[in-house]
């Protein structure tokens, strides 16, 4: 007996140049109470849409004002042929036609669907899906049985009961098979690597990072059932599959792209051909938030040659994703079918594809620290009998310095302490310092909340009551000051310049000196001090410099470390030989600043214990 097939049906194929790459920015300039709760805080009225850059790179809207915040997203032209780019002048608009444009990445034909062949690391996600995914009380190997059957019904209205029981059998087959080929070793899967020689390796684990390794297919949709495991159909199947194959022989509508809806439908011309032409860029725009992925405005760009585009609708501290598809017209002769039902004359049809994808997210949040306040002053007031303190704004291009820090300390070996913070910030949204005093923290205690003076504006002045003179004693205390900024994110600057204040009885008024400049961290306020960190120890002169004696008298002569399982280890801690370090004694000539060293190196400890009892005895 001999069976024939029918024939294959010709396969058609797209392919939409991508962009092959993206580099995505966040711009910040300046506050506004409401920039992280509001996209379009503080954006003048000409910026409150995007911003879109021209094939010279500058911008088509009003750039005369600063822009508080923005996305700046920036990408090479797709690596394609010329013929494949129109001119800035298109017949199409993107932004008019978004319903109609359909993705390379779900493009299906009515013959063909796609499906994309994966490496390894892809199968074992699907068997922790289809395992561990669990909705509604049910897997996801539940779900696709439950949609299978429901696909499936019109086979029980043959009356063939029985093969759709054997499709349903197939489909769960097909399902738990996923989990045996994730249990299965690699050379089974015909996954193997090879070295230069030919050899094949045993040790593959440097490939795991290879990302990208899959090949996207076409498979003919009446021949998919074969791929499942045993697959076996009736003669009610064969004969159903085979009617509904002459069925779609015997239409006259474009099947090819019969999924897409076309944008114009003209008349064909004598030397019609396909056409395929990038008009633009199509960007969708997505926001992550505590309940999800949020879909946002799509962006939409009309002219291939502008790769640059600026987004103004943000909002500080949220984290958005951009999918960038370069969009293509497709022009094809096809038999659009009229009102009537029946299909008309041949004419040219014209389809708006986007090719896949390339993502790039960014957060919206600000990373630099505000630099210190300057112009310190201090201004004694004779009548109250205290210190006050003035300062000024840095320069700081974001203006978002909503909060003051001021310190003390007695000398330069003791920590500041803080005496009040500054909070004037009425932002919607708060950003906490991590500190424990900070006018941001709804949850202070009340003894730290005393440290804080929640102001309406910036004061930027601060009376110190501890800075008193006795008159009569001609005694006044000598104090360290310095200051520290806080943004409205959180962030606070270094130390500004330090101070020292006190107070001369003889000529009357304060005396000042700086002993840092600003700049010094804060948990190094030393850092950049303009005093003699190392003092001299020794300064000898005349016959006396001649000679020197170094003597050493150490507490310890050996440790003893004990242990359980190891016995006991005394260990030298006086010789330097063993780890090749040495003492060392800097000679510094004051009158022509010249300076040697001397190394001093310990061999023998016991020596030192010998020549100490001679001496005593």
């Amino acid at each position: 007996m001999t069976s024939f097939s029918n024939p294959s049906s010709p396969v058609s194929s797209i392919f939409i140049p991508e962009i092959p790459e993206i580099n995505c920015n966040f711009v910040y300039n300046y506050y506004v109470y409401d920039e992280s709760t509001n996209s379009t805080a503080g954006i003048p009225e000409s910026f409150k849409s995007t911003v879109v850059y021209d094939t010279n790179s500058v911008r088509t809207t009003n750039a005369s004002l600063r822009i508080p915040r923005y996305v700046s997203l920036n990408w090479r032209v797709p690596a394609a042929s010329s013929e494949y780019f129109s001119n800035s002048s298109n017949n199409f608009s993107i932004a008019d036609n978004l319903d109609k444009i359909a993705t390379e990445d779900t493009f299906s034909f009515s013959k063909f669907i796609t499906h994309t062949y994966s490496t390894l690391a892809k199968v074992e996600i699907a068997k922790n899906v289809i395992n561990n995914d669990i909705s509604f009380g049910s897997s996801q190997a539940g779900h696709i049985n439950d949609y299978v059957s429901y696909l499936l019904s019109n086979y029980s209205q043959t009356g063939d009961e029985t093969s759709s029981i054997g499709i349903n059998q197939q489909i769960t087959e097909a399902v738990s098979s996923i989990e045996k080929i994730a249990d299965q070793p690699k050379d089974t899967l015909g996954i193997n690597f090879y070295d230069n020689k030919g050899n094949q390796m045993s040790d593959a684990s440097g490939f795991d990072s290879i990302k990208k390794l899959n090949l996207h297919s076409q498979i003919n949709s009446l021949v998919l059932s074969d791929l499942f495991i045993s697959s076996k159909l009736s003669s009610a199947d064969t004969k159903t599959m085979n009617q509904n194959q002459q069925n779609k022989k015997n239409n006259n509508v474009n099947n090819n792209f019969s999924i897409v809806s076309p944008v114009n439908i003209t008349p064909v011309s004598d030397n019609s051909n396909v056409e395929a032409k990038i008009i633009g860029y199509l960007i969708e725009k997505y926001e992550l938030t505590n309940s999800g992925t949020k879909k946002l405005e799509n962006i939409t760009i009309e002219d291939p040659r502008v790769t640059s585009v600026v987004d103004l609708k943000i909002k500080y501290g949220s984290t958005y994703f951009y999918m960038v598809r370069t969009v293509l017209a497709l022009t094809t002769p096809g038999n659009p079918v009229g009102t009537d039902g029946k299909s008309s004359i041949v004419q040219n049809i014209t389809y708006l594809i986007a090719s896949r994808p390339i993502i790039a997210s960014i957060n919206c949040a600000e990373q630099v620290a505000p630099p210190p306040p300057t112009d310190l002053g201090f201004v004694y007031d004779y009548n109250n009998n205290n210190l006050n303190i003035v300062w000024n704004f840095p320069s700081n291009s974001q203006r978002d310095i909503k909060q003051f820090q001021i310190f003390r300390r007695s000398s330069i070996n003791e920590p500041f302490e803080l005496l009040q913070q500054q909070h004037f910030d009425y932002s919607t949204k708060k950003y906490l310092t991590g500190e424990l005093i900070d006018g941001n923290d709804v949850n202070m205690t009340s003894d730290y909340k005393r440290y804080v003076d929640f102001q309406k504006f910036a004061k930027r002045s601060y009376i110190d009551p501890d800075f008193k003179i006795d008159i009569d004693a001609m005694k006044a205390p000598k104090y360290i000051y310095a200051l520290a900024s806080v943004d409205t994110h959180g962030f606070i600057s270094n130390y500004s310049s330090q101070f020292e204040i006190t107070f001369d009885f003889f000529k009357n008024k304060l005396v000042k000196k700086v002993i840092s400049p600003l700049g010094a961290p804060r948990q190094y306020p030393n850092m950049y001090l303009k005093l003699d960190a190392f003092k001299d120890v020794i300064k000898t002169s005349g016959e006396f410099s001649k000679k020197m004696k170094v003597y050493f008298m150490p507490e310890y002569l050996k440790i003893r470390y004990d242990n359980q399982n190891i016995a006991s280890i005394a260990k030298n801690t006086v010789e330097t030989k063993q780890d090749n370090s040495f003492y060392k004694i800097q000679f510094i000539n004051l009158q022509n600043q010249k300076s040697e060293s001397v190394k001093i190196t310990i061999d023998d400890p016991q020596q030192l214990m010998k020549t100490s009892y001679n001496n005593k005895h």
